[in-house]
């Protein structure tokens, strides 16, 4: 990597950290493009070389938070059941979480549901990193044998990609719900779902 290569890199690191701060101390709607020069001491110019908008920075912070948890960090444990192994994902997902303040998920989450804009186009590829990431391990674990052999992967993974949206959104909607709190909710609504609801015949 030549020095300007590197000179680009350090100002798109420092641009991003600034950022970080900013959106977790101020919140996504509470912070501006020009704060976060400020805070980086870059021209607002230098910052718009690096990202469009504000958007595109969050995006590019979530991205490094959730893909890295997601794919670089996340090994199947050996000789583990169907919901020990999805669960051990879906931790590992919530602890790239567990450091964003509420405040900021509910506004993500709000900006989630906007109308075909930058911040909700990226937040859906977002889920869909997750919702991949469900479909891996499931496979996983049907070739481990560890789900029947007749397992429906696809729907399986958007029902508990469905359950964890629904786990998240409670927690984002009370400060005073734990993290800890998050992870038994989850862990007993995966348990329905491994356990099903018929009796047993």
């Amino acid at each position: 990597m030549g020095l300007r290569e590197i000179k680009k890199d350090r100002s798109r690191k420092s641009i991003l950290k600034a950022a970080r701060n900013m959106f977790f101390s101020r919140g996504f709607d509470g912070t501006t493009i020009e704060a976060i020069a400020e805070k980086a001491e870059v021209a607002v110019g230098t910052v718009y070389n690096y990202f469009e908008s504000k958007s595109a920075i969050i995006l590019a912070i979530t991205a490094d938070d959730t893909s890295e948890a997601l794919y670089e960090k996340f090994q199947l444990p050996e000789s583990c059941t169907g919901i020990e192994g999805v669960l051990q994902y879906v931790d590992t997902f919530m602890e790239s979480l567990s450091m964003y303040p509420k405040r900021l998920i509910r506004e993500l989450m709000r900006e989630a549901w906007s109308i075909d804009t930058t911040l909700s186009n990226g937040l859906i590829r977002r889920d869909l990193t997750l919702l991949n990431g469900l479909n891996r391990v499931l496979l996983e674990l049907k070739e481990n044998h560890m789900l029947t052999s007749d397992a429906d992967i696809e729907h399986a993974s958007m029902v508990i990609y469905g359950t964890v949206s629904t786990a998240l959104m409670w927690y984002a909607a009370d400060e005073k719900r734990t993290s800890e709190q998050l992870m038994e909710s989850l862990e007993k609504m995966l348990e329905v779902l491994f356990s099903g609801l018929a009796p047993e015949r």
